[in-house]
């Protein structure tokens, strides 16, 4: 198992020392997950927060009528778990599962809160990631203002291509809040 990707995100929050990294190591658990396979379900209490080493995950909730929102996308070298549900042990507003192929990394919530415990300096790095996550939710936000459409796929493209390339359009309609038709349109030059 490679968690070096890992090791190197940190590293860009705080300095790790040989201790702390011995202490991660036996914290950390490596998981292969099908296409359409589920890390985290809605309604569930998250018991992992984890770490993709390759792969893409989809971040969506279902309505009360069964649609489903997405919400985000996360590639390579990336965090993903509903963190205020991991946190607090309740249940999940969302669903994160694997859009293709991924392998994380991943370790549970008594694991990772002992080593914060052990550590408290890392909560400087757990306090930079949730900011980061918050900014990629108010960008999202800003981006579902944008109007006509066509601007806000243009944006998209420009801002996320990585999105463009592998998310299929169906969960790329539905993250910026319009309906497939809509999208194909747009694509088309129609709209």
């Amino acid at each position: 198992m490679n968690v070096q990707s890992v090791i190197d995100f940190i590293s860009g929050f705080i300095d790790v020392t040989p201790e702390e990294l011995e202490a991660m190591h036996s914290r950390i658990h490596f998981k292969a997950l099908k296409k359409g396979e589920f890390f985290e379900r809605q309604d569930e209490v998250p018991q992992n927060i984890g770490f993709i080493l390759n792969g893409a995950m989809r971040v969506y909730y279902t309505d009360e009528k069964g649609t489903e929102h997405s919400l985000a996308f996360a590639f390579e070298n990336q965090p993903i778990v509903a963190f205020d549900s991991f946190a607090n042990q309740l249940p999940s507003h969302i669903s994160c599962v694997a859009l293709e192929p991924a392998n994380i990394i991943y370790t549970g919530h008594e694991e990772f809160f002992s080593f914060l415990s052990m550590y408290p300096k890392y909560e400087v790095f757990v306090r930079n990631v949730v900011s980061q996550h918050l900014i990629k939710i108010g960008e999202h936000a800003r981006l579902l203002r944008v109007n006509p459409v066509r601007e806000r796929y243009e944006l998209l493209c420009k801002n996320q291509p990585e999105l463009i390339k592998r998310v299929p359009l169906k969960h790329i309609a539905s993250y910026m809040g319009m309906s497939l038709e809509t999208l194909s349109r747009v694509r088309a030059g129609k709209l």
